[in-house]
């Protein structure tokens, strides 16, 4: 069993970056959500609300992430320092970040049709696990509750065998796809896993949401929900909805790269 890929996104929402290697923190990897976009009032807009933002693709490039729709382009720093922190809102969360009008938002508006800015989390923003599965000082960065996200090729093959129209992994946004697992869903019986002496806990299945419906650079929704209702009649379902990949929180730091070999637990 192996890693496969690796993937960061840098802005919680938008499009995927996909790299040979990556550091793990305490957060997660690194740079992963560690911006988020917000409305006015600081409140944070995903592709829940605003499908058109998977159009956005996003690249590493000469001054930090490349952002380019249809509507032009714009390079977003990988991290800000200096500006004044403002209170920021991500699910249940209120945690201060560098909120920053520039032309990576500018771009992000005219997409969106509305204007919206993004918000960087800093070192010093401690924002914890969801509390429900955390444990003392585990903390995230802007993903919805936990640092790092693990999906297996042999479960998505098993979800593609019943669906009529297949879907790419690229619909789960995961950090860390596995290979070589022997049986699909075989993870969500594992307690973590260890790759590269980093050892991550498996805090919870992950629940989906609307977005796994949606095509991963239109935000169209061409197969309905016929995705989340696959994996319910495949038994990949609790009370917070349709199943898909486990909840990871690193209980170590240390370099991941594809190819690496991961032992369970």
């Amino acid at each position: 069993m192996h890693i496969s890929a690796l993937t960061i996104f840098p802005v919680k929402c938008l499009g995927p970056v996909a790299v040979e290697s990556a550091e793990v923190t305490p957060r997660g990897l690194w740079g992963d959500r560690r911006w988020m976009l917000v409305d006015e009032i600081g409140r944070f807009v995903t592709r829940r609300e605003l499908p058109a933002l998977a159009r956005i693709g996003m690249r590493i490039g000469t001054g930090g992430y490349h952002l380019r729709a249809a509507e032009g382009e714009a390079v977003l720093p990988a991290s800000v320092e200096g500006s004044t922190l403002s209170p920021v809102t991500v699910w249940r969360d209120s945690v201060p970040a560098h909120v920053v009008e520039n032309d990576a938002s500018r771009l992000v508006s005219e997409v969106a049709g509305r204007k919206l800015l993004l918000a960087f989390m800093p070192e010093e923003t401690l924002r914890p696990v969801n509390p429900d599965y955390a444990r003392a000082g585990e903390k995230v960065s802007f993903a919805d509750g936990f640092p790092i996200l693990v999906t297996s090729e042999t479960s998505l093959a098993a979800l593609n065998s019943t669906l009529e129209t297949p879907v790419e992994m690229a619909r789960f946004r995961a950090n860390i796809v596995l290979s070589g697992v022997s049986e699909a869903w075989a993870e969500r019986g594992w307690a973590g896993l260890t790759v590269s002496a980093v050892p991550m806990r498996f805090a919870k299945p992950c629940s989906r949401c609307i977005v796994i419906t949606q095509q991963p650079e239109t935000g169209e929704r061409n197969e309905g929900n016929a995705v989340p209702m696959t994996l319910r009649r495949l038994g990949q379902f609790n009370a917070e909805g349709a199943l898909f990949g486990m909840n990871a929180v690193p209980e170590g730091v240390g370099m991941l790269a594809v190819g690496d070999k991961v032992a369970v637990g």
